[in-house]
């Protein structure tokens, strides 16, 4: 891996990215709407899915791969299948309205479900969470095969509020 060595090279990669990227995104959304346009004039929805795949596929692991996901579950209705790693479209609808391409065309995968802000791990609100969850599993009933050990919960808790 060759490295930049400047300011002036940093900033021109740095534009280079965000061409490329905008360029991508584009590229990606121009085929996901044009396989939902082939869809609806040719009917074949098993054609559409297997297109759908292998954009997904094809997608670099640093695109939003799960925000496309969204909006062709939304816009063509396909499901996306956990455990084959793949959509499948449903029986009952084996064609698609021109409204529906119309408002994929419309609205980019990448406005449709918008990247989730980042948080920071907070190891207090964690502990706070297991520590809620555990009291509730206590007063609506432990079952069987939970393990919560309520001297261990009492510590934790007696811990946590130490710090304060």
């Amino acid at each position: 891996m060759k490295l930049y060595i400047t300011d002036e090279l940093i900033n021109k990669a740095i534009a280079s990215v965000l061409k490329r990227g905008v360029s991508l995104q584009k590229d990606i959304h121009v085929v996901a709407c044009s396989i939902l346009r082939v869809w609806n004039t040719s009917g074949d929805v098993s054609k559409a899915v297997s297109q759908t795949n292998a954009l997904v596929e094809a997608m670099p692991g640093m695109s939003r791969k799960n925000a496309l996901k969204s909006w062709v579950e939304a816009h063509a209705g396909f499901v996306w299948n956990t455990d084959e790693n793949q959509f499948v479209y449903n029986s009952k609808r084996t064609k698609i309205a021109d409204d529906d391409v119309r408002q994929g065309i419309d609205t980019p995968f990448w406005d449709f479900k918008p990247e989730p802000e980042y948080k920071p791990f907070d190891l207090e609100k964690v502990l706070d969470a297991v520590i809620d969850r555990a009291n509730k599993r206590v007063k609506d009933g432990v079952k069987k095969s939970d393990n919560i050990k309520s001297d261990r919960l009492i510590a934790l808790k007696t811990l946590i509020d130490s710090w304060a």
